[in-house]
């Protein structure tokens, strides 16, 4: 702050005049209403009610909130873009509905080229005997694709944008041709090779563990266009939001594991981002419900979110993707932030009461990650050892926070 007012004054001091203290000074840009809380939370709300039975493909409540995400649609402007002059896509390959729906570019030459932002509507309907209302996943996510498509239908980009509410992401369509993303790539509605960036939000709405309220942005390593966007994107004060690299996430002992609806992008060379707060342990429980998601974040993300758009349906350069595509530095950084967290006071280990061996375990995945970051930083470079060490970090603590595996297969990573 001493330095910023030094330089003022100095340029002040080369300038006949400067701007008095008494001037108004320009009111921060407003916020889309379709991007604050209320809206993205009442959306949610609905979608992860009782009444919608957890939204299962083919079921009457699943066409009951493809209902309320198209009249969402309608409402705000965005046009429809099914088959037809519809909203809906049905997937001949399986039972599911997707929902498609398109905010047409302003430029002659850009708005036959397509930024796709989207998230999966449906869930698994009742488990355990209850209903699994899936309330982070993934009703906080399409609750955020349509506030962020109604903000961009109300000043539209150079480029369309296409927003996707696909069905049919659940097990057991997941990544086979019945999956309602697998579907679109296969059968898309408009060419698939105008789509210059795929994003896809997925289990935005709670925090990987209680109290770490982390945001990810997964992808961006393989376009430096898409990194670019991200990087330039304004994010909101109070937001803590970290890259990471899709390998961290997905190459595992058992190969490549994907995530979620971006990867049937990402298999046709599309550039992708991929947003998500991490797999919790209310994940495919009846846990899952509105209360437990953390709103006002939601909103952050939904603005931040609307930022990357911005950047990217405005930008003059088409995003390329890059395979090898890598930001090492990146991925070691926010992994010494996260087992920072988990081993605070109040982290991680303490939430859950995990072993000494846990606690000892993710020490050592901490010290490996600083080790890394700072020889990345000096230009030493990382050892193929290292780079499997920096992924079995990320990947024993995203085991640990969620609920699919118990400790000891946690620790044997």
């Amino acid at each position: 702050m001493i330095r910023s007012l030094l330089l003022l004054l100095a340029s002040c001091a080369g300038l006949a005049a400067c701007a008095s203290g008494d001037d108004p000074q320009p009111e921060p840009a407003a916020v889309p209403e379709s991007l604050e809380e209320a809206y993205i939370a009442d959306i949610t709300r609905d979608l992860a009610d009782d009444d919608m039975q957890g939204r299962n493909e083919g079921t009457t409540e699943s066409a009951e909130a493809r209902a309320r995400i198209i009249a969402e649609m309608g409402a705000c402007g965005i046009e429809p873009a099914g088959e037809g002059s519809s909203y809906e896509q049905p997937i001949t390959a399986g039972q599911g509905t997707n929902v498609l729906g398109v905010i047409p570019g302003t430029d002659p030459d850009l708005r036959d080229r397509y930024v796709v932002v989207s998230a999966h509507y449906d869930h698994i309907g009742a488990c355990g005997g209850a209903i699994c209302n899936g309330a982070n996943d993934n009703a906080a996510g399409v609750a955020t694709i349509l506030g962020v498509g109604c903000a961009v239908a109300q000043a539209p980009l150079t480029r369309s944008v296409l927003i996707a509410a696909w069905d049919a992401e659940e097990p057991a369509t997941f990544l086979t041709d019945a999956m309602g993303s697998e579907f679109w790539v296969n059968e898309p509605t408009v060419p698939l090779s105008s789509v210059d960036v795929a994003i896809a939000l997925d289990l935005v709405g709670g925090d990987l563990w209680p109290g770490f309220d982390a945001h990810f942005l997964i992808g961006a390593e393989l376009s430096p266009q898409v990194a670019s966007a991200v990087n330039r994107a304004a994010r909101p004060d109070g937001l803590d939001a970290h890259r990471l690299g899709l390998h961290m996430v997905e190459e595992t002992i058992l190969g490549r594991q994907p995530w979620s609806d971006y990867d049937a992008f990402r298999n046709e060379e599309v550039p992708v981002l991929f947003a998500s707060n991490g797999q919790n342990r209310e994940y495919h429980t009846p846990d899952d419900e509105f209360e437990l998601l953390d709103t006002p974040r939601m909103a952050l993300q939904a603005q931040y979110l609307y930022a990357i758009v911005r950047e990217l349906g405005d930008a003059t350069e088409t995003p390329v993707f890059d395979a090898a595509g890598v930001a090492f530095a990146t991925d070691a950084e926010t992994a010494v932030m996260v087992l920072d967290a988990a081993l605070a006071d109040g982290g991680l280990v303490d939430q859950y009461g995990l072993s000494g061996t846990s606690r000892t375990n993710l020490e050592a995945d901490r010290e490996l990650a600083a080790e890394v970051a700072a020889s990345l930083e000096a230009g030493t470079g990382m050892s193929n050892d290292e780079l499997l060490g920096l992924r079995t970090a990320t990947q024993r603590i995203m085991c640990h926070a969620g609920s699919t595996y118990g400790e000891g297969t946690c620790n044997s990573l």
